[in-house]
């Protein structure tokens, strides 16, 4: 995050705190519903890649998904039961969401990129959700409702991420702040430096 604006900094940690709020409901609510209802904490996991989303989709700047979805997951960590494990949570999926636009070197921002990522997201929740529910345990409706609510929520929260970023930035939010969709990858090595 090279030459990182303090406004920049200032939207990120904005983008943050609101995240680091629907965390700490999504666990205390979580707590309740996850062993009663699991398909419906299922729906919402996909909460957790919506800060970092909407940064990435808002500002198209490398890193911008790691801070925000870090400093949400500092904000909620003292309120979850789960404690300062909220915060690597928080980060490692941060991670996950920098690597699709680390392949092209943060210079492709297209939509599709982000569609497929939450579909990637998707089989990442759900495969780590059926080994800590037990999905083998449960009956054959239960186990897929269970498949199909993790599934479903990271693309369900990457389109909510989709339509809040073009909403700030209709507001001018992200003015000054937002690189172009595509930049072309330079052909020439002195393009790069200007040289």
């Amino acid at each position: 995050m090279k030459n990182v604006s303090t406004r920049l900094l200032m939207a990120c940690a904005a983008l943050g705190v609101a995240g680091g709020m629907l965390f700490t409901a999504h666990a205390w609510v979580g707590a309740l519903t996850v062993n009663t209802i699991p398909f419906l904490y299922g729906l919402t996991m996909g909460i957790y890649f919506l800060p970092g989303t909407l940064a990435q989709v808002l500002f198209r700047r490398p890193g911008v998904a790691l801070l925000t979805t870090g400093l949400a997951g500092l904000v909620a960590s003292p309120f979850q039961l789960i404690g300062f494990q909220a915060l690597l949570i928080s980060l490692a999926v941060g991670v996950a969401q920098e690597l699709p636009f680390v392949v092209s070197g943060y210079r492709y921002w297209k939509r599709w990129v982000f569609w497929v990522a939450g579909l990637a997201y998707g089989l990442l929740v759900t495969g780590a959700a059926f080994g800590i529910l037990r999905g083998g345990e449960l009956s054959a409706l239960g186990a897929t409702l269970v498949v199909i609510s993790f599934f479903i929520s990271p693309p369900i929260f990457t389109a909510v991420a989709l339509w809040l970023a073009d909403a700030l930035a209709k507001a001018g939010v992200a003015r000054g702040l937002r690189r172009s969709e595509a930049r072309p990858l330079p052909t020439d090595p002195t393009e790069s430096t200007g040289k």
